[in-house]
This record gives structure tokens, C-alpha cells and sequence, in this order.
């Protein structure tokens, strides 16, 4: 069962919630939520503009939601009214293949799958 991120914030006095990605080129890309909308956004994403994020993507194509991740969240320690959340991203209701999370997760299940080992995997 996945936690559930809107009684994590009451516990946690999280106020807000930086849902994020990563684009082709490494820049980190983030919706500030507040902690109300977060029950909302763990079951549909945070939409943002796939065509603005870098991800291969032109204005014709769909929005792209941003599902919120809720074991890798970590509450700011600079600032803890604030939890940082990576996020899968959908379009259409599909993973989106561009997404570097996704690629990460999809290597990392092939080297495991097969047994791959290497140094720098290390």
C-alpha cells in the first residue's frame, strides 16, 4: 500500500510540496503544491507543459502529469514546511519513455533481471 502523503504532511507539519523532474538536460523541474492539493496530486500528477520541459515534446502534444513519488520524499532540512518529491510522468495515462527517472529505472531493472554486474555500477 503507498503512503499517504497528505497525513505524512499533518505528522511532518509539511505545508508544501515540490513535485519534480528532471529534463534531457539535467535541469530540475518542480511545481510548489500546497500540502490541501497533495492527496489530488499523488492519485492524478502535477500537470505541467511536455512541450516546455525538454522531454521531446511539441505544443500539440498532451499534458504531461507529474505522479508523485512518495518514498523518495525528503523533507527540506533547510526549510522543513517543504518536502522535495521526485515524480513518474504520464502521458495519455503512459509513462513517459523520455523521462530520465524512467530510463534510470528501466536500465537498472535490466542489469538486475540479468544479473549484470560492473564496476561502475558499484
Amino acid at each position: 500500500m503507498p503512503k499517504n502523503l497528505s497525513q505524512i504532511a499533518k505528522a511532518k507539519k509539511i505545508k508544501y510540496f515540490l513535485i519534480s523532474f528532471v529534463d534531457l538536460f539535467g535541469v530540475l523541474r518542480s511545481k510548489l503544491v500546497p500540502a490541501q492539493a497533495i492527496g489530488e496530486m499523488q492519485k492524478n500528477g502535477a500537470g505541467f507543459a511536455g512541450f516546455a520541459t525538454w522531454l521531446d515534446m511539441t505544443p500539440a502534444d498532451s499534458d504531461m502529469f507529474g505522479v508523485p513519488d512518495p518514498n523518495s520524499l525528503i523533507q527540506l532540512p533547510w526549510n522543513k514546511e517543504i518536502g522535495w518529491l521526485a515524480s513518474d510522468l504520464y502521458m495519455d495515462g503512459k509513462p513517459v519513455k523520455a523521462s530520465p527517472k524512467s530510463n534510470v529505472e528501466r536500465t537498472n531493472k535490466k542489469i538486475i533481471t540479468k544479473k549484470i554486474t560492473n564496476e561502475i555500477w558499484c
